[in-house]
């Protein structure tokens, strides 16, 4: 079974364009929530949001292109360019290469669908009013036959969508397309641009917060006891994901190994998160890496800061530790960005490769009155530079109870 290898990475989030940008905010504790004028014009109860670059300039992207291509596409293109560039990978090369692509993407394309239809019976169902563009600017899979087109991956591609795990199950399969000696190379990760016709459906759930629309960077509050909900956010992140035999053949240097890989599903309810099936899925990720809980220095969780998911990972976490003694240092990423949805699997575990890489673990902001129920955990809430650690695990659960967990380790 071939090792799998991170060698490149690429982001757009709130926190801003590229590598260099995200790093520096996890570093001083910068919220990307904000104020969203266009959820106030259509009366949503949330009127905030986490909004990256739908709109990154590149000159992979000419005026043509431009005409099926949605904002989904423009973020994947400009994050997958930063990631080949980090991976040392000339664009020119590309197409000569043993390379698949596996992206995610979960609800993107919601406004794309309500303003073609909007067209159409606005005027009197006139066929003319849509743009002959609109099904690859549509489709799911719009972001992926972008990247595959714009850089000309010859090998297997396809969109995995799954809820919030989206991005994590499209880089377990890629890692796993590694394992197997299929590829050599698997570019992966996922994309999700925000809307309102996409936060409508949060709202009507109640799944967004509301009490802090005043104040947008207190919003996203993971483990407070004043939590309400978590922030809706766009972003893209993807990955250069390859074999131990490619790194050695092309003589770089990787940035982490993915030596863990867990997945399952709560197989219970379609929102509500399930603590057993949430610790088994990290305690498969452990198997599957040979190591213990007592080896993760970090865990990246998905918390989003809803009332119920917090306890219920964290709850999961202690099942986890046991009476192992281990104490994990735990934050959540998403109170500076905000949930990611499609995007967020693939964005944190960059986020945790790049704090694994330089020895610092960023803080959960927001964080002034932890729920009680947290008092034994190793909540970081305070910028911790110059740590020790060689394993940092990152979970990813998803509405519909898919559930992903990977672990990622230090290379020597």
């Amino acid at each position: 079974m071939e090792r799998v290898f991170i060698t490149g990475r690429g982001l757009l989030t709130p926190l801003g364009n590229g590598l260099e940008a995200n790093e520096a905010a996890l570093r001083n504790g910068t919220s990307g929530i904000t104020a969203i004028p266009e959820f106030a014009d259509v009366k949503l109860d949330s009127l905030i949001g986490g909004m990256a670059d739908h709109d990154p300039q590149t000159e992979l992207i000419d005026r043509k292109t431009k005409r099926f291509c949605p904002p989904v596409g423009l973020m994947s293109v400009v994050a997958a360019e930063e990631a080949f560039r980090e991976a040392q990978i000339a664009v020119e090369d590309i197409p000569n290469m043993r390379m698949a692509l596996v992206g995610g993407q979960a609800a993107s394309n919601s406004r794309e669908l309500f303003e073609n239809a909007a067209k159409y019976v606005g005027s009197d169902y006139r066929l003319r009013s849509i743009t002959p563009f609109a099904v690859p600017r549509i489709m799911p899979s719009s972001a992926v036959s972008i990247l595959s087109l714009i850089f000309g991956i010859k090998g297997e591609s396809y969109d995995i969508s799954a809820a919030c795990a989206t991005s994590a199950l499209a880089l377990m399969q890629a890692a796993r397309l590694i394992r197997s000696g299929e590829y050599d190379m698997v570019m992966t990760g996922g994309v999700e641009q925000l809307d309102w016709q996409t936060a409508l459906g949060f709202c009507a759930c109640r799944a967004l917060s509301t009490h802090y629309n005043d104040t947008p960077e207190k919003a996203s509050r993971p483990f407070d006891r004043n939590r309400d909900g978590f922030v809706l956010s766009s972003g893209a992140a993807y990955l250069v994901l390859e074999s131990e035999r490619s790194v050695k053949a092309r003589g770089v240097r990787p940035i982490c190994e993915i030596t863990g890989l867990g997945a399952n599903s709560n197989a219970l309810d379609m929102v509500v998160p399930d603590a057993d099936a949430s610790a088994a899925v990290m305690a498969a990720a452990l198997k599957d890496a040979n190591l213990n809980i007592k080896d993760i220095g970090y865990i990246n969780t998905h918390g989003t800061a809803t009332p119920i998911g917090d306890v219920v990972e964290l709850d999961a976490i202690r099942k986890v530790i046991g009476n192992s003694g281990a104490v994990p240092a735990i934050n959540s990423t998403k109170s500076q960005t905000g949930h990611m949805v499609g995007a967020t699997g693939a964005a944190e575990v960059i986020f945790s490769s790049i704090m694994l890489e330089k020895q610092f673990i960023s803080r959960t902001i927001n964080l002034e009155e932890p729920d009680e129920a947290f008092g034994w955990a190793d909540l970081v809430r305070e910028y911790r530079e110059g740590v020790r650690f060689n394993h940092a695990l990152s979970n990813s659960f998803a509405f519909g109870g898919s559930n992903a967990c990977i672990i990622i380790s230090r290379c020597d």
